[in-house]
């Protein structure tokens, strides 16, 4: 993987949304991954998926209006996002506009002028070219990448076999997306995932595929989730009882966190964030082997709040190994002697 400069990526990013935005397309942007992406190398289908979409029938679509909003990509071909391979929960989707696509796979981000005939057909409507980030990610990843950009230059048909689901089909390949509420029922964790005890990581909120954040901070504690009741360490004066459903929420059937005194002494907004969180009924996505995400809101806007075990956060794994050092070149031959 080549590595490159993240300023630089940062530059070029706050570039491409300015062309796009003098071109007519809007893309919700309060914070880009521009961080290296991480993940194994093979493509692996995700856990849990919903039926295969060759055996939908849809009726065709021909307004891009008539789609407006967030969608998650459910499958681009054989790929299946999911936290089993690098992309979970919101990191490979399509926002639908107006007048365009904004779109990413799971590593780079990038969109286009789009328009929806009555022939069902998306069309791209600007020059072609594909503006994007510049983030290092594996090689088959940048080649997903690659392949998921064309594609929306590849003319697809666009169907709609339900109000969840929307296809586009093409020479290119199939791309099958979904609403976030669906995905997210169509792979609920058991509750046997998810008790256990938690270290409150960071706090997002997101509006389409924008996001902003911050970290919870030293005084993070642990959340100690249950089959009838959560325990935030630093509130334990205010358990909070739950039950948990085939909806895979932490639904609050008693608790008040308006009692907690760490809230009260909070110099900073992390210890709120985490009993507002929980005592919201939160839907929960399981996000890596060792990671979950408590939800507030599951479709175009919300807040998030991420765990990772405790075992995780004191006992982290080994980071791989450095790539080896590259051998120094040999020194350039000596120049010809100078001839009086």
């Amino acid at each position: 993987m080549q590595a490159r400069d993240p300023d630089g990526a940062a530059v070029r990013f706050s570039t491409m949304i300015a062309q796009l935005h003098r071109a007519g397309f809007t893309a919700l942007l309060s914070m880009a991954w521009l961080g290296a992406c991480s993940g194994p190398a093979a493509d692996q289908p995700a856990a849990t998926q919903t039926e295969s979409s060759s055996t939908w029938p849809g009726d065709p679509v021909t307004s891009l209006e008539d789609i407006e909003g967030f969608w998650l990509v459910q499958s681009f071909g054989d790929f299946e996002p999911g936290w089993q391979n690098g992309t979970p929960w919101r990191r490979a989707y399509v926002q639908v506009g107006k007048d365009g696509l904004s779109y990413s796979v799971g590593c780079n981000h990038s969109g286009n002028a789009a328009s929806l005939g009555a022939d069902a057909i998306l069309r791209d409507t600007g020059d072609g070219s594909r503006l994007q980030t510049l983030m290092g990610c594996p090689p088959d990843w940048e080649d997903r990448d690659g392949r998921f950009f064309g594609f929306f230059g590849s003319n697809p048909e666009v169907t709609r076999p339900g109000e969840d689901r929307i296809i586009l089909t093409s020479a290119a390949g199939e791309l099958v997306l979904v609403r976030p509420e669906a995905w997210r029922l169509a792979n609920t964790p058991e509750l046997s995932e998810i008790t256990g005890r938690w270290i409150p990581i960071s706090a997002n909120n997101y509006d389409g595929w924008g996001h902003s954040g911050f970290g919870i901070g030293e005084n993070a504690g642990v959340i100690t989730i249950g089959p009838r009741r959560i325990v935030w360490s630093q509130c334990p004066e205010t358990p909070v009882a739950i039950r948990w459903g085939e909806d895979a929420r932490l639904s609050r059937v008693e608790g008040d966190p308006g009692n907690c005194k760490a809230v009260e002494r909070a110099a900073d907004k992390g210890a709120w964030e985490v009993m507002r969180m929980l005592a919201a009924s939160p839907a929960v996505v399981r996000t890596g082997p060792h990671s979950i995400v408590l939800i507030d809101g599951t479709g175009e806007k919300g807040r998030e709040l991420h765990l990772q075990t405790e075992d995780s956060v004191l006992n982290p794994p080994e980071p791989p190994p450095a790539p080896p050092a590259q051998p120094r070149p040999p020194p350039p031959p000596s120049p010809p002697p100078i001839r009086p």
